[in-house]
């Protein structure tokens, strides 16, 4: 059976969005807590003119502020786009079959799933680390020999193993993330868990690798261009408002900015992901016709 086409994902997955808005949003905008930690995080995080200063000591507050940014950012935002990830894929995929199961068993399946989902990614990216193992552990070798044996011409060699291990690492690195992009899906759609998934996702892929690949980036492009075009407006608007703190110090107009493009940006991702999920769920399910 053929694919679903490109623009029936665009078009599925934004009558999907716009039918479900409101109990997808209760879902995605959890990522707001994220936004909302960072901007009291700022409250405590130092001022730039004292991080470019020579010398400056951070005070106790400060150096709280520094940690607590870098694990909203590092930590909280990552576990936390993932729980979102895995409830919005179980109400998506609820929504599509018609059994029409509410927002409280979509949180549920994502502290039940998360684990499981946590493994599974875990997995791919140590198939995406032994593409750099690939690309580059040659040429690496080759420059740490040739500082040892003081030969010029492995110098050549190693720039040469370099080159052609970026090449070999870019075919790798898309090809890998197309064959093994839908292990999670398995895992939350169908139950499959482990390796199995990434056999899974293989299958489903071979034979349609420029098909997928070209389903799974356009859509994507479109809803990613919309949410640049959103941000340009934003921001556009907080120019002209910005006017109002031209009489503040540049420390605290650099922390409201800061603030507002945190937010921004968030808001926004909240606003795509829905989207996104939506469509590679219809993919999905077209492969496995």
């Amino acid at each position: 059976m053929a694919l679903i086409t490109i623009g029936e994902l665009i078009d599925r997955s934004w009558e999907h969005y716009h039918k479900e808005f409101a109990s997808l949003m209760s879902l995605s905008a959890c990522i707001l807590v994220v936004a909302a930690f960072n901007v009291a995080t700022l409250a405590l995080y130092p001022a730039a003119s004292r991080l470019l200063a020579d010398g400056a000591t951070l005070t106790g507050p400060e150096s709280a502020g520094v940690v607590m940014y870098a694990f909203s950012n590092w930590v909280l935002g990552p576990l936390l786009g993932l729980w979102i990830f895995i409830a919005l894929v179980r109400l998506v995929r609820s929504q599509l079959s018609g059994r029409r199961s509410g927002i409280h068993e979509a949180i549920a399946d994502g502290k039940k799933y998360f684990l499981p989902t946590l493994a599974v990614s875990a997995l791919i990216f140590l198939i995406l680390m032994a593409v750099v193992v690939i690309g580059f552990g040659p040429s690496l070798a080759l420059s740490l020999l040739a500082t040892y044996t003081k030969m010029g011409f492995l110098s050549i060699v190693a720039t040469v193993a370099l080159i052609a291990g970026v090449i070999v690492a870019l075919v790798l690195g898309v090809r890998w993330s197309v064959h093994y992009y839908f292990a999670p899906f398995a895992l939350l759609m169908d139950d499959v868990r482990g390796k199995p998934s990434l056999t899974a996702a293989r299958k489903l892929v071979e034979g349609r690798f420029w098909g997928v690949l070209l389903r799974l980036a356009i859509p994507k492009l479109v809803f990613v261009l919309v949410g640049v075009l959103v941000m340009a407006l934003a921001q556009f608007v907080y120019s002209f408002v910005s006017n109002a703190f031209s009489g503040l110090s540049l420390d605290i107009q650099l922390r409201i900015s800061t603030v507002f493009m945190s937010v921004l940006s968030t808001v926004v991702a909240a606003l795509i992901t829905s989207l996104v999920v939506a469509a590679d769920i219809m993919l999905y399910q077209s492969l496995k016709k």
